[in-house]
């Protein structure tokens, strides 16, 4: 039996042919390592305009005063959030309107037009668009869910982060310049939406309890399926007991809203704000999701502190 061979002529057209597979392979990588954040910009009908705030949208309970906001304070910005009108439809990634029955309010907050701004991924957005816009932008930095880190600080300087598919391995590359833009902000979310979720703030973060629970606290349970929510307002009575508002996006992509109560709260038919023993007794029952340990309230990195609650009766 003769065995087959390759000519020279064929082994050198195979060898082009590989080298140029391999080139436009790390090309792609490379593309996909740059994504450009698109805005959605098709507003449905049901999706109506804004109206205020969410601190003019949402007053506390009866009996309940909203605690003070230091300035500059992530509690300040979420009080400051854009929201829309009472009765406004939530907008999906993909231009469509869906029900707000869940939701006490619905935040303004631009989407992606791609699939990608869910649950973590909207905590994250609304984390960065703080630390962005008061000038913390050495804060914006979060980890895949492969545990590698990555930085807003690195991204600006053109550093890219390219991970390959079925290993989950993750290198960086430069591949810009230097660009501290919105855009290239976004653009920068926009990988990390791609890779990061609750896993990997539940590997970020640490258990707290009740007392210690703040706004830019999360709740959060990782795995799939799971779920995070973020506190974006406090409230206070005369005995000292707190109630908090939670916010959150869910899946498919979709505007983050302040999330409605449960039927038969303590503070009135399905009152969206939850009290201390609502947040600390297992499990943990939001009208969204529910959370069988109270390990879910969550401190992601070094928190937000809020020097107005910190230095209260100085």
């Amino acid at each position: 039996m003769k065995l087959w061979k390759l000519t020279k002529k064929q082994v050198v057209i195979r060898l082009i042919l590989l080298v140029v597979f391999l080139i436009a392979l790390y090309l792609l990588m490379c593309l996909r390592a740059c994504p450009k954040w698109r805005e959605q910009t098709s507003v449905p009908p049901g999706v109506k305009g804004t109206d205020g705030t969410q601190e003019t949208a949402v007053a506390p309970p009866e009996g309940y005063e909203r605690i003070p906001a230091a300035e500059g304070s992530f509690l300040q910005f979420m009080r400051e959030m854009p929201v829309r009108e009472q009765g406004s439809s939530i907008m999906t990634y993909d231009g469509k309107a869906i029900s707000s029955a869940n939701a006490a309010a619905v935040y303004t907050l631009s989407l992606p037009d791609v699939d990608l701004q869910q649950c973590a991924d909207t905590v994250i957005r609304l984390w960065s668009e703080y630390f962005y816009q008061t000038g913390q932008t050495d804060r914006i930095a979060f980890s895949y869910s492969n545990g590698y880190e990555t930085s807003w600080a690195d991204w600006q300087k053109g550093w890219r982060y390219l991970t390959v598919p079925v290993t989950g391995w993750t290198f960086r590359l430069k591949l810009k310049g230097q660009d501290d833009s919105p855009q290239q902000m976004h653009n920068y979310l926009k990988a990390v939406m791609r890779y990061a979720g609750t896993l990997s703030l539940e590997a970020e973060s640490q258990p707290i309890g009740i007392s210690e629970a703040h706004a830019g606290d999360i709740i959060c349970k990782g795995g799939a399926p799971g779920h995070v929510v973020v506190i974006v307002d406090e409230a206070v009575n005369e005995k000292g007991e707190r109630c908090f508002l939670l916010a959150q996006g869910l899946i498919p992509s979709q505007s983050a809203h302040v999330i409605a109560g449960v039927h038969n709260s303590p503070l009135g038919e399905t009152c969206p704000w939850y009290t201390e023993t609502q947040l600390s007794t297992a499990p943990i029952r939001l009208s969204s999701y529910p959370y069988e340990s109270t390990d879910a309230l969550r401190r992601w990195k070094d928190g937000f502190p809020n020097a107005a609650e910190t230095n209260k009766g100085e």
